[in-house]
């Protein structure tokens, strides 16, 4: 079995105040890993606590680091090294989880004036995943969501289960690929209770500041930290890409 831990940056709407951009990052665990990457995960916020004084039970939330709105256990913690943690994390995810593998989906909202930009990044997720179960893993998997809408996910997912159609390489035409290596429906978590869904709210966010550098921010180097998980990316998700990002 594996499983696949996703969380998102952005807002898939389209309205006066959404974001620019929709990203999906998703890590994939093998289940025979999984208790080795948890006491990993453990040690590394041990060292987070001794370092940088954040309790392991606080929630290692990527844009809160940098900009605190809601938790406040941040304040005692002064910026440089909130995102010093950032980048610690950064740097272990890649050794934490090194038989894991990254597939991110980043689309710019503008490129899809006509798509549902929700359905879109989703559906070319979970056809990557379902690829790689069947082709490299050949085993089943599940999915483990943070908070997002999980009724429309739940409604795509198993219509995907049932038609799938892929743009065919030889023709002008498409075939059906179903969906059939994940099992059930997408199972939600509390990010502030998952070390692992936290992991990936780093990594989609690192992702962004990798995309949208923001000027304010560069004296830090965030938008660079993205490619310190080259090592285990799926760059075969995408050909198009030199890090495997799906962009389209």
């Amino acid at each position: 079995m594996h499983i696949l831990y996703v969380d998102e940056s952005g807002d898939p709407g389209k309205h006066k105040y959404s974001s620019p951009h929709f990203i999906l990052s998703g890590l994939i665990i093998a289940q025979d890993d999984w208790s080795l990457c948890l006491s990993n995960l453990k040690t590394f916020r041990k060292s987070v606590y001794t370092k940088y004084g954040l309790n392991q039970r606080t929630e290692i939330h990527a844009s809160e680091l940098i900009r605190i709105n809601n938790l406040k256990k941040y304040q005692a913690i002064r910026k440089t090294n909130r995102i010093n943690i950032l980048k610690d994390y950064a740097s272990q995810i890649p050794m934490i989880f090194c038989n894991s593998k990254i597939i991110n989906i980043c689309l710019k909202v503008e490129e899809f004036p006509e798509a549902d930009i929700f359905e879109l990044a989703w559906s070319r997720l979970l056809q990557r995943y379902d690829t790689y179960l069947k082709k490299d893993a050949k085993d089943k998997g599940l999915v483990i969501i943070d908070d997002t809408d999980s009724i429309k996910l739940q409604n795509l997912q198993r219509k995907m289960r049932v038609y799938n159609p892929i743009p065919s390489h030889y023709d002008n035409g498409s075939y059906n690929a179903p969906i059939n290596n994940i099992l059930e429906d997408p199972f939600s978590r509390n990010s502030n209770q998952s070390y692992f869904i936290q992991t990936v709210d780093v990594i989609a966010h690192l992702l962004y500041r990798k995309e949208f550098p923001k000027g304010s921010l560069k004296k830090y180097g965030l938008e660079y930290q993205f490619n310190k998980f080259e090592p285990i990316l799926l760059k075969r998700a995408s050909k198009e890409d030199s890090l495997g990002i799906v962009r389209k």
